[in-house]
């Protein structure tokens, strides 16, 4: 190697291993100069821990803090003879850059020793001249994000300022280096990655960036007009990674240099976007992954991105794992919980080394404890699960971790009025609930699902069990939302009789997640049977819409194994009550004893409207050859008590019910005069008719 790179006072010679400080040779150790050769040669780039091992130390293990004993001797050296520049940057945990300007020269340019420093004109960015990226090579294959990787492509040739935006791990780095490689011939002065992970001070934003792009900030006053005017002619693509934690001051040099460097583009990633003129959002959703199913096969598993990722890392571990019909619906498991989360995945598949898959799937109930195998080289916080989001937990506000502990409680998604009734308390009022729910949805904490009449907001799962270990009042807040969907629940069963089916299910169905978590507290250890009997009795609706017979089954069953002597008829009646065919099979005697019991305690209280609705099931319950008779009885009962109610549907199904009375009677024409009479009915009530209401 005959070259020489200058850089400030010093010329390094490759080919006769030596240091020169202003001509003069400086004593520097054999193993100093390598590190000092190989950080110089990748000027601007990172050099890790592992690959300065690799370089230096060939085939030799050695501790980790040999390097930093050389590199200490070389901060040294650099700062006793050079001219106070900064020339080495540590990346925590990671490794090192060198980050000053660096000129390549041939050894038949060297002279005598030097008789004045080197040009060192701050607005000239050498780095810039000297290389077309500092782009890392990547060592993995990018699975799953062709669409994405389309999207921020397109973006960039429409906006100067794209922002990536998502949940830690999701792969926002990765997603910013492909696309850069991607657009490189788009811009004659190149890509540059700018790293803001590292910082504990945001006021080094504009710092870093100087010294990726090679451009000397020799004050902290007057630096971004420094570096705009060293970069106002440049047509370049910036990219600014992980700005979370220095959102502020990174929103502040980007609009900057976006204003005084009109060929300036930026890709930032970011946990909240930087909220700044001319922003254009991407955000980055988690990997596709499968719904859980027993019957899913090897090839409909390879159709999802999540399971692509395991399946490539899990084989690149020389363990012999391949992905079959047998473990197909386990993978598909471990990577849905996992949120289709990369990094999550990332993190788990090493565990295959001594787990099953199967043995893996169990262990994400304890996943913060599992999930510790990440890279030696990857920041801290990329190493495990829980420090990962401990990252974005340490960046709130008192109020939002408040609230993000409190949002554990809920299962799935839930409304903004629900989650205001749990949640609001003195520490969160209710009227701060909304903009604080944003913000966490800004941060990527919470992801917001527009899907339906309204907006609901939820928790991936990783994040909701981190969540839970920071809930100091859990039994209260479990309690809150277990009595808040009962109430719900309640309403939502007086609601359906005169809302049409499609706007009522648009409104509640999203809930049944959060049924069956209360549910499933309310009949624990710590929960409430009392709230647990009311859960059930107000949620028959919802299930029997749903489909959702053996779930439904299995509550009722525990609910009426719960009833005491203490326990209130009405509650009892209500338990009593679900509509025919849903818990029992319609000739089951079961039904109709249930429902003849349900309309006793009805009765009692004073519930006339109740009284006819079970009396209708127990009418259907009797509709059978021999019964048929005592059956129209029942609903003729049934039709005399709901009739003064008005229009419900209770009535139009009464109606339809007697119709079949009399169509088993032989009146064919009565039979089709009730008919009608409950098509009009649901046709009052919004409902379109369809073919079961037909005879």
């Amino acid at each position: 190697m005959t070259e020489v790179f200058a850089f400030g006072p010093f010329q390094l010679l490759a080919a006769r291993r030596e240091l020169l400080a202003h001509g003069v040779p400086v004593t520097l150790g054999q193993r100093a100069f390598e590190i000092l050769l190989l950080l110089v040669n990748r000027h601007g780039q990172l050099v890790t821990k592992d690959e300065l091992m690799a370089e230096v130390w060939p085939g030799v293990v050695v501790e980790e803090n040999n390097i930093q004993v050389h590199v200490s001797a070389l901060r040294k050296v650099l700062a006793t003879a050079g001219d106070g520049e900064r020339y080495l940057l540590t990346v925590a945990g990671r490794g090192y850059r060198f980050v000053a300007p660096v000129k390549r020269e041939s050894a038949a340019e060297l002279k005598a020793p030097l008789a004045s420093a080197p040009d060192r004109t701050p607005a000239v960015p050498a780095a810039i001249g000297a290389a077309s990226n500092n782009l890392p090579q990547q060592l993995t294959t990018l699975i799953g994000r062709e669409a994405d990787l389309a999207d921020i492509t397109a973006r960039l040739a429409a906006h100067r300022l794209v922002t990536l935006t998502g949940s830690g791990g999701v792969g926002k780095t990765r997603l910013s280096i492909e696309a850069g490689r991607k657009v490189l011939d788009r811009y004659p002065d190149g890509v540059w990655l700018a790293e803001l992970a590292p910082l504990n001070d945001p006021q080094l934003v504009t710092s870093i960036i100087g010294d990726v792009l090679g451009a000397s900030l020799n004050a902290a006053s007057g630096a971004i007009e420094t570096l705009a005017s060293a970069l106002k002619n440049k047509q370049l693509l910036l990219i600014l990674d992980n700005c979370e934690h220095v959102i502020a001051e990174a929103a502040r040099v980007a609009e900057a240099l976006m204003r005084c460097c009109p060929r300036l583009s930026i890709l930032a990633s970011s946990r909240e976007r930087l909220a700044i003129a001319g922003e254009s959002i991407v955000r980055v959703p988690s990997l596709p992954a499968p719904e859980a199913s027993g019957a899913l096969t090897a090839a409909r598993a390879r159709e999802y991105a999540a399971v692509r990722l395991f399946v490539e890392r899990a084989s690149a571990l020389g363990g012999g794992f391949a992905l079959t019909d047998a473990n197909a619906a386990t993978v598909g498991s471990i990577c849905q919980r996992l949120d289709g989360i990369p990094l999550a995945i990332e993190l788990a598949v090493p565990r295959l080394k001594v787990l099953s898959p199967e043995q893996l799937a169990r262990g994400l109930d304890e996943r913060f404890r599992l999930l510790t195998a990440g890279s030696r080289t990857a920041l801290p916080r990329q190493q495990t699960l829980h420090a990962l989001i401990d990252w974005s937990y340490d960046l709130l506000s008192d109020a939002e971790k408040i609230l993000l502990a409190r949002l554990s409680v809920f299962f799935g998604t839930a409304a903004l009025a629900s989650i205001t009734a749990v949640v609001a308390s003195a520490e969160i009022p209710a009227e701060q609930v909304g903009d604080l729910l944003l913000s966490l949805v800004e941060k990527s904490l919470v992801h917001a699902d527009p899907a339906g009449g309204e907006f609901r907001y939820g928790l991936l799962e990783s994040t909701r069990y981190y969540a839970s270990e920071k809930l100091v009042d859990a039994s209260r807040m479990r309690r809150r939302h277990a009595e808040h969907f009962a109430a719900r629940f309640a309403q939502a069963t007086t609601e359906w009789e005169t809302t049409p089916t499609r706007q009522w299910m648009a409104c509640y169905a999203s809930d049944i997640d959060n049924l069956r978590g209360a549910l499933e507290w309310a009949f624990g250890t710590d929960g409430d049977v009392t709230v647990g009997l009311e859960l059930v009795a107000h949620s028959h609706v919802l299930w029997a819409e749903l489909g959702l017979i053996l779930e439904h089954r299995r509550w009722v069953v525990e609910a009426l194994d719960k009833v005491a002597k203490g326990t209130p008829s009405e509650v009892t009646a209500r338990l009593l009550s679900w509509q025919a065919g849903d818990v029992r099979e319609l000739d089951d005697p079961a039904d109709y004893d249930e429902a003849v019991r349900a309309a006793s305690l009805y009765r009692k209280v004073g519930d006339g409207f109740q009284e006819g609705r079970v009396l209708l099931r127990a009418g259907t319950a009797r509709l059978l050859p021999d019964s048929v008779d005592e059956g129209e009885r029942l609903l003729r009962k049934a039709h005399a008590l709901v009739r003064p109610f008005g229009t419900t549907k209770t009535l139009a199904r009464c109606l339809s019910a007697l119709a079949s009375a009399r169509l088993f009677a032989g009146d064919l024409s009565d039979a089709r005069s009730l008919h009608r009479q409950a098509v009009d009915v649901y046709r009052d009530l919004g409902e379109a008719p369809d073919d079961r209401h037909d005879l």
